[in-house]
């Protein structure tokens, strides 16, 4: 009996790895990659590719382990995310910057690159001296937001407004 569930589960799990999610990404001119349009310098390049890019553009080299159900969904719906939070392969589109201000903010506070990410991911480990450079490009060549009126409002200014 033990054996014969066993077998179903094998069965189960192998008709499941010809389940794959969605990793088809319109195509995008490689002119309009941020690390293009901001002129990055060889190794600033080289640390948002290996820490970034994966997630954030859609240039992503997905590692074996990410074809195996049901990890593969986990995975994509990861770089689903961060495609939406920013892209930066297609810069040249305003929602693709409009989160990028807070890359190295995100970086000071530790959530990017995700922990998990560097972890099994070994060009995403940057050292902190790495790590305060990145951060010092991104505050110098990422679009600041611009508040929103109804924030100004929340903080007392343009009261006068109204």
């Amino acid at each position: 009996m033990k054996k014969r569930i066993l077998l179903i589960l094998l069965a189960i799990a192998l008709v499941a790895q010809f389940i794959q999610p969605d990793r088809s990404v319109p195509a995008s001119d490689p002119a309009n990659d941020m690390l293009v349009m901001t002129n990055a310098p060889e190794h600033i390049r080289t640390m948002v590719i290996g820490a970034c890019y994966d997630c954030h553009s859609d240039n992503t080299a997905y590692p074996a382990w990410a074809y195996l159900t049901p990890i593969n969904f986990v995975i994509q719906g990861h770089i689903n995310e961060g495609r939406e939070k920013l892209n930066y392969s297609r810069w040249n589109e305003p929602s693709s910057r409009a989160e990028a201000y807070e890359s190295a903010e995100e970086m000071t506070k530790g959530k990017m690159p995700p922990k998990d990410y560097a972890m099994m991911h070994g060009h995403a480990q940057l050292n902190a001296t790495q790590k305060t450079e990145l951060m010092a490009w991104f505050e110098t060549n990422m679009p600041k937001k611009n508040k929103k009126k109804s924030d100004r409002d929340r903080e007392g200014h343009g009261s006068e407004l109204r």
